[in-house]
């Protein structure tokens, strides 16, 4: 075993993966010299995987992770945990936003005893909608899920071997590092850090995948969405009873049947949606239940370096 593991999920990052590999050595040998570095690259189709491969012939404690296409970020942070054998493991996003210079204050916070530490992020430099949209999302998430999720706190952390070998042991096909981690206690901790700039290219994480990401997560973790439809259904229910009795009695002593009507065709098309949602939820889970059924792999490896 090593003493310190640094996991890192790339996809598509040629042109920091010189200045990452360089940053994180940097950072880890302060604390160690036995460490190891597990970069995972999700699919990339640029020249990731070939910078990787000339990183880790140039130092032995790089070790790279070639997928057969793209599995998803939260896959690949999966993959590096299997392959980390540290005491300590460090999982960070490869774009340089998660800083490695952040590295020694998390595993100083951990050794004085904790399992868990999470990174918070300060000053983002993000733009105003931006935040303004991730503020949205985050309500939305865990007004759906029952769970918290502070938007300060995303990947960056760092896990002690015992934490690490409960998350190996999940066996679900949907994948969250967050609320997994959560999920399963310990002692957790955070620390408080500037977030840094990306150091060049794009993000890879897009609106439509972040909705994706949280639709697994309320699935997985949460019955909110089942309960609150449930009760919206009981609600329509009794609303429209009390609109048929109400309107069966003006039909018998009052004398605007045309409006009652017409109400009766909203009523029957409110009744028609709640069940068209329903039945989309319940399709939902359905099809998660035969993912889990299926028990294909979580991902498939191409190479090893």
């Amino acid at each position: 075993m090593t003493h310190l593991s640094v996991v890192i999920p790339v996809y598509n990052e040629s042109s920091l993966i010189a200045e990452l590999t360089r940053r994180v050595k940097q950072n880890t040998n302060l604390i160690t010299e036995d460490f190891e570095i597990i970069l995972v690259d999700d699919g990339s189709k640029d020249e990731t995987w070939k910078l990787i491969v000339k990183e880790s012939i140039e130092e032995k404690r790089i070790k790279g992770i070639k997928f057969s296409r793209n599995f998803g970020h939260h896959y690949a942070i999966t993959a590096g945990l299997h392959s980390a054998s540290g005491d300590w493991v460090v999982v960070m996003d490869g774009d340089l936003q998660d800083r490695p210079e952040v590295i020694p204050d998390l595993y100083k916070k951990a050794i004085s005893g904790y399992d868990v530490v999470f990174v918070s992020r300060q000053n983002r430099p993000e733009k105003l909608y931006y935040r303004i949209a991730q503020r949205i999302f985050y309500f939305m998430l865990n007004s759906f899920s029952g769970l918290h999720f502070d938007p300060k706190q995303a990947n960056f952390s760092i896990l002690n071997n015992k934490v690490v070998k409960a998350f190996m042991s999940f066996p679900e096909n949907s994948r969250f590092f967050g609320s997994t981690v959560k999920w399963l206690g310990f002692n957790r901790g955070e620390i408080f850090a500037d977030h840094g700039q990306r150091f060049s290219g794009r993000p890879s994480y897009t609106f439509k995948k972040r909705i994706k990401l949280a639709t697994d997560i309320i699935i997985s973790f949460s019955e909110r969405p089942s309960r609150i439809l449930i009760s919206l259904g009981l609600f329509s229910a009794m609303f429209s009873t009390a609109c048929t009795i109400y309107y069966i009695l003006t039909l018998l002593f009052g004398s605007d049947t045309y409006a009652t009507v017409e109400i009766f065709q909203i009523l029957t098309l409110y009744t028609f949606s709640i069940c068209l949602t329903l039945l989309g939820f319940q399709g939902i889970y359905i099809r998660e239940i035969g993912k889990e059924v299926k028990k294909r792999p979580l991902y498939i490896i191409d190479e090893i370096v």
